[in-house]
């Protein structure tokens, strides 16, 4: 039997939902697929094209992948979490209330530059002016490290048609944030009637079942130009099993022109004597708050390690 290609535009658990390349989430909620996948293999991505066989009117089978341009996802030692799949773009979303994590935002863009995927940062809320200082100080660092950031409100349409929409417009892009950072009130803005769009998947995907928390894309117009968003779960954690030590310290944009000039092949930018990176650290080329995020990377690196025998 031939096999059809399509789009995966939600996924719970094992469970995902297909579009065939044709139809947009903008449409008729009845062109919605169920798919299940063949055997155990289950990592499969929103966003990801996959063939499929079908099995009646409104479901199918996944019996393949077609290649990805790229994949982002997090991961500990025995668990991945997959995210996306052929995107353009990750955009972070920060608050001025409650309090991000820095931690949480330097994993994910390491993940991201490991991936080779673009990365924008948006600071919401920034409506709420007595934190808007303190979260602009901690956030100064990553322009000069070559990261985009934009400030929005979503109760201020004007940012968001100034600052935000020429961003989205046209790409395909991976909306993720700590609970809390205001992303749902972001998508209602950028989105018409993206309750009953979520609340059709949501059906179809679990079959009436209440489903909380699950990961899906939207078809959308910005500006005229045909976009995607991609809404994930809130996240508090982001572990990444997946790097090695030389992916995370080619990942780091600050230590780029560094690396390959230290006096040992294998430095590991600890102690080590003639260390490039340490002596950029002393002259203020790095800081040392970037440097001590590295030594908490390098240290879960390890526990991963020992925990794998």
């Amino acid at each position: 039997m031939s096999t059809t290609p399509m789009r995966i535009i939600a996924s719970y658990g094992h469970q995902f939902l297909a579009l065939t390349l044709d139809k947009r989430t903008d449409m008729d909620a009845s062109a919605y697929i169920q798919l299940v996948a063949r055997g155990k293999k289950q990592g499969y991505a929103v966003g990801d094209i996959v063939n499929v066989t079908p099995t009646s009117n409104n479901q199918g089978a996944i019996e393949s992948l077609q290649e990805r341009r790229n994949h982002f996802y997090r991961s500990e030692f025995n668990k991945q979490k997959n995210l996306a799949a052929n995107i353009d773009q990750v955009a972070i979303v920060c608050a001025t209330e409650p309090a991000f994590s820095e931690e949480l935002l330097g994993r994910a863009l390491i993940c991201a530059e490991v991936a080779e995927i673009e990365v924008l940062i948006i600071l919401n809320k920034v409506d709420v002016s007595d934190k808007l200082a303190s979260a602009r100080a901690t956030l100064s660092l990553y322009p000069q490290l070559g990261y985009p950031l934009i400030e929005v409100s979503s109760k201020q349409a004007d940012s968001l048609d100034t600052e935000l929409k020429p961003h989205l417009a046209g790409k395909t892009t991976l909306l993720m944030g700590q609970s809390g950072m205001g992303k749902s009130s972001l998508i209602n803005a950028l989105i018409p009637d993206v309750q009953l769009k979520t609340r059709e998947i949501s059906s179809v995907l679990n079959s009436g079942k209440h489903t909380t928390t699950f990961t899906r894309l939207f078809d959308c117009d910005i500006n005229g130009q045909a976009s995607d968003i991609i809404d994930s779960p809130g996240f508090e954690q982001f572990g990444m099993a997946q790097f090695s030590l030389s992916q995370i310290q080619h990942a780091m944009p600050e230590f780029k022109p560094y690396l390959g000039q230290c006096r040992f092949h294998n430095c590991k930018h600890l102690q080590e004597p003639q260390c490039a990176v340490l002596a950029a650290i002393a002259e203020g080329q790095i800081t040392e708050k970037r440097h001590q995020f590295y030594l908490r990377l390098m240290e879960q690196l390890d526990y991963y390690d020992h925990a794998r025998y």
